[in-house]
C-alpha cells in the first residue's frame, strides 16, 4: 500500500491558515476518511451485518500540541471552537455543536487513562456534509486520532477510537447512530462487520 500523502495545495492552504490563526507553524498532520456503505443499510444498530469502505475523500488537520489544556479547532467555513479539557462532562448548550464532538472525544480518551493535553488544529475536509459519506464520523475519528498519537502513544486500537466517536455523537452531540460510520473511518479500508454483539462487532 502506498503511504498517504496530503496534496501540496491542501497542505499549503492549511499551513497558511494555521499561521494566521495561531501565529505558529503546525508540527503534525492527521487525516480521517469518509465512508460509503456497500451493503447492510442501518443494520449496524439492529444486530446485522455490514459491508462498508473508506473513500478517498478525507478530513485533514494541521496540528500543534500546546500546554494550555485548551483544544482550539478552526475548521474551514466555521468559527474557532475552543474546549477546555478541565471540564469533560457533557454541556447541554453544546448539543448539536462542534464543541460537543471535541469534548466527547476528549472525555472518551480520558476514560481510557489518557492524560489529555491541549492542541491547536486547522481542519479542512473534502467529505461533503449531508452527502451520506459520514463527515461527522470522519471528524470524530480525526479528533480521536490526534489525541491518540499526541497524548496516548497510539495505544488505542481503531475500534476503540471508533467507539469513542460514537459515544461523543450519541451522548455529547445528541444524535443517535450505530458504529458502522466511525468504525469504517477508523479502519480506513474495506470492512465487513457483524453486529450480533452491538458493543463488540
Amino acid at each position: 500500500m502506498e503511504p498517504y500523502v496530503i496534496a501540496p495545495a491542501r497542505r499549503a492552504f492549511l499551513t497558511d491558515k494555521f499561521l494566521t490563526c495561531f501565529d505558529a507553524a503546525p508540527t503534525h498532520w492527521f487525516s480521517a476518511p469518509g465512508r460509503t456503505e456497500i451493503g447492510g443499510n442501518h443494520t449496524d444498530h439492529q444486530q446485522g451485518r455490514v459491508l462498508a469502505a473508506a473513500v478517498n475523500l478525507d478530513t485533514i488537520a494541521a496540528v500543534r500540541p500546546t500546554k494550555t489544556g485548551l483544544i482550539r479547532v478552526m475548521s474551514q467555513g466555521y468559527p474557532m471552537c475552543v474546549v477546555d479539557t478541565k471540564e469533560l462532562r457533557p454541556v447541554e448548550a453544546e448539543r448539536g455543536r462542534t464543541a460537543a464532538f471535541i469534548r466527547g472525544v476528549a472525555a472518551g480518551f480520558a476514560g481510557l487513562g489518557c492524560e489529555i493535553g491541549g492542541f491547536d488544529a486547522c481542519v479542512a475536509s473534502d467529505v461533503p456534509p449531508g452527502a451520506g459519506l459520514s463527515s461527522s464520523a470522519a471528524f470524530e475519528v480525526l479528533l480521536g486520532t490526534i489525541l491518540n498519537y499526541l497524548y496516548f502513544d497510539g495505544k488505542a486500537f481503531p475500534l476503540e477510537t471508533a467507539k469513542i466517536g460514537k459515544m461523543a455523537e450519541n451522548v455529547y452531540f445528541g444524535k443517535p447512530c450505530g458504529l458502522m460510520d466511525q468504525a469504517t473511518s477508523a479502519m480506513g479500508n474495506l470492512v465487513a462487520m457483524d453486529f450480533a454483539d452491538l458493543e463488540n462487532p
